[in-house]
């Protein structure tokens, strides 16, 4: 068993138990150079703690990669609050929480701004921003850019675009076999638009009730172990993520993988068995980064929000487009060549700082 990288080079890491919950609550701030950290709160079970921390620090240092990319003005971080297994979230236990966390961002001081992830949601941002400012993603009633989900599978949709059209010489999903993992509200909606679109789709969820989608849509359904390994031109692992290990790479016979789920690799160095069986893999950074893009489009930078997607889908093809391309042309991986175009921008911000 290949172990997982657990990034500790952070500006800051905290975990303090909650005053009304008394569960701990985690915040990594991997970087703030190029503006404020964003990043999501992440309310999920765990069977230990750690594991959630292990989620924090991970997470956190993907949203910096990930802003850097886009070019975004803002750093990179992540607060996640573990439930322990056969814990209810009742409303009352998850508006504890979401005091707890709002008291610890606001101690903060603005170095941390919290969106919605896995197990909350826009609703949860407005309870937060009436508690604190340092909240986004927060519901089109109150002013937000309506959570992150639009905005990540408008992104996800051109970074598919974008990767076909490099690697298959494709301009069109008609006709291609996209075998989607995960049919939460970005896997749905990405489905969807491929159905219409005349892809062939194998669809695959935990949740068998999930099924019904695929009946919809006319699609196969799948295993999530059989839609991994299935023949397909596209994969698309759109839930949560360390699925794709050393083992899984050496099995897998797709061309090429992007999707919406968060740290797809469970090492960097996976990235290289895949180049080297000429699977042209988009890095999640890259190929999930149009929520936060949007949502910071419309909520920090007041773009309108018909400006804030055009802007989100042409920055993610461009990033899509250089990743591939620079990983074609030279001797690293697709993941080297997006770090590269992250650091490049960090980098720069660091010398700035330091003049």
């Amino acid at each position: 068993m290949q172990a997982i990288q657990i990034p500790t080079d952070h500006e800051h890491i905290q975990v303090k138990q909650g005053r009304r919950s008394g569960l701990p609550v985690m915040i990594g701030v991997h970087s703030t150079v190029l503006g404020p950290a964003i990043g999501g709160l992440r309310i999920k079970h765990y069977a230990a703690p750690f594991e959630g921390l292990i989620d924090c620090l991970r997470l956190s240092q993907a949203m910096a990669y990930k802003a850097a990319a886009i070019d975004n003005g803002t750093g990179g971080g992540k607060s996640v609050v573990p439930l322990p297994l056969g814990t209810e979230l009742t409303p009352a236990l998850r508006e504890a929480i979401l005091l707890d966390v709002a008291d610890q961002i606001n101690e903060m001081q603005g170095a941390y701004m919290a969106g919605p992830d896995v197990g909350t949601g826009p609703e949860d941002m407005d309870f937060l921003f009436r508690r604190t400012p340092w909240a986004g993603g927060r519901s089109k009633a109150a002013g937000g850019a309506g959570g992150t989900t639009e905005g990540t599978f408008a992104g996800l949709e051109s970074a598919i675009d974008a990767a076909i059209e490099v690697a298959l010489s494709r301009d069109s999903v008609r006709g291609l076999r996209v075998s989607i993992i995960g049919l939460g509200g970005i896997g749905t909606l990405l489905a969807q638009s491929l159905k219409a679109r005349g892809a062939q789709l194998l669809l695959s969820d935990i949740d068998n009730a999930k099924k019904s989608l695929a009946d919809e849509l006319g699609a196969e359904w799948l295993s999530p172990v059989e839609a991994m390994l299935t023949e397909c031109d596209i994969l698309a692992p759109c839930a949560l993520g360390g699925i794709l290990t050393e083992d899984v790479a050496a099995q897998l016979r797709c061309r090429v993988i992007c999707g919406a789920a968060n740290n797809v690799l469970s090492h960097d160095l996976v990235g290289k068995s895949l180049r080297e069986r000429g699977i042209d893999y988009v890095p999640d950074f890259i190929a999930n980064a149009g929520g936060l893009m949007f949502a910071s489009a419309v909520e920090v930078y007041r773009r309108t929000p018909d400006d804030a997607m055009l802007h989100t889908r042409e920055g993610i093809a461009k990033n899509v487009r250089t990743v591939l391309q620079q990983s074609r042309q030279g001797a690293g991986t697709t993941v080297e060549a997006a770090l590269e175009l992250s650091q490049r921008r960090l980098d720069a911000a660091l010398q700035r700082r330091a003049t």
